[in-house]
């Protein structure tokens, strides 16, 4: 017969309180839900968990672990601690990361007068919310995918709107433009401006915008610029024309006469890439689509004046350009007065 001491009994457990794990899946996909753990053990059980994203619950032997959804990118882990009697089994708990691509920052869409269905592919794994403040605009979400319905324009002049999309704690928005390329972009323009600041006398100047072979072109009605159609670009997402800054308008053997913008302190915007932009809208006052002219690709350059420089006669001053606009008057050839 043997005799054991105190020492040695350190750390036993009694077999009846021992647990036993018979099943335990307890890795969850961002989008949280439940999984269970089966548990074989005498006596009484009970089951906590040392994050308040995930919570436990028990049943009879069976342990519940609800998981909430995870609105971060990076995945995350908690202990789950299961106690019978004396005894005590750990298990990890993890959930997965949120996925989420968002591709609106850099994309918008442009809708024709008549309205579109289109379609965003949108990858997320939680719930995302999508709506419109605008009620000509319709987006749902099919799984993976946004779908948007707009309506047809009836009042027949530029209008703009968004989609907000809010998956987790991420946000993000799609810009949607509609207008029609012909009735509310291809008409008669004015630059227009003031000499000597907003105090002095109005300041303005004439051209059209033509659509060539599905390209924007100017046409300035002076007779000896009637051959020359330098280009423009529009960015149809947000209506916003491009002028660039060192335009043609005509050239021979003896001179050429090009346009350019040039900045408060009179330095000319040569540059490629440089030139104005303006982002037109609708004016329920006056009718017309207008939009204010800035400066682009040029920063810290803010934008003064239009100026035509000939290479055989001293350059003249076009236009002075205090608070300079851009207004669409009417159809090609269109003029007023004041």
């Amino acid at each position: 017969m043997s005799c054991s001491s105190d020492d040695d009994l350190k750390g036993y457990v009694p077999p009846s309180s021992i647990i036993r794990i018979v099943q335990n899946d307890l890795v969850f996909d961002a989008e949280g839900s439940s999984a269970s753990v089966v548990v074989e053990a005498d006596g009484g059980i009970s089951a906590t968990t040392d994050a308040d994203w995930c919570v436990a619950s028990v049943s009879g032997r069976l342990v519940t672990v609800t998981a909430q959804p995870n609105t971060f990118f990076e995945g995350r882990t908690a202990i789950l601690t299961i106690t019978a009697g004396e005894a005590r089994r750990q298990l990890p708990v993890q959930q997965k990361g949120m996925v989420l691509d968002m591709p609106m920052v850099t994309t918008g869409h442009y809708s024709p007068i008549e309205g579109d269905v289109f379609t965003l592919t949108i990858t997320h794994s939680i719930e995302m919310a999508v709506s419109s403040p605008q009620d000509w605009i319709h987006p749902v979400m099919e799984g993976n995918t946004l779908r948007v319905t707009v309506d047809s324009n009836v009042g027949g002049h530029i209008r703009r709107g968004l989609v907000a999309c809010r998956c987790g704690d991420f946000a993000d928005t799609l810009r949607i433009a509609q207008f029609d390329m012909q009735s509310d972009i291809v008409g008669s323009y004015y630059m227009m401006g003031y000499y000597g600041g907003n105090g002095g006398a109005p300041s303005a100047t004439r051209f059209d915008i033509v659509m060539r072979n599905d390209s924007l072109l100017m046409h300035w009605p002076q007779e000896q610029y009637a051959d020359a159609y330098p280009p423009l670009s529009i960015d149809r997402t947000s209506c916003t024309l491009f002028i660039p800054s060192g335009f043609v308008l005509h050239s021979d053997s003896r001179n050429t006469v090009t346009g350019y913008f040039y900045d408060t302190k009179g330095s000319i915007a040569s540059a490629a890439g440089t030139g104005v932009t303006a982002t037109l809208t609708y004016n329920s006052s006056t009718g017309y689509n207008s939009a204010a002219l800035q400066m682009a690709n040029w920063p810290g350059h803010e934008l003064s004046g239009f100026i035509l420089r000939n290479t055989s006669v001293v350059s003249t001053t076009l236009l002075q350009l205090a608070s300079p606009v851009l207004i669409r008057v009417g159809p090609v050839g269109t003029t007023i007065d004041n």
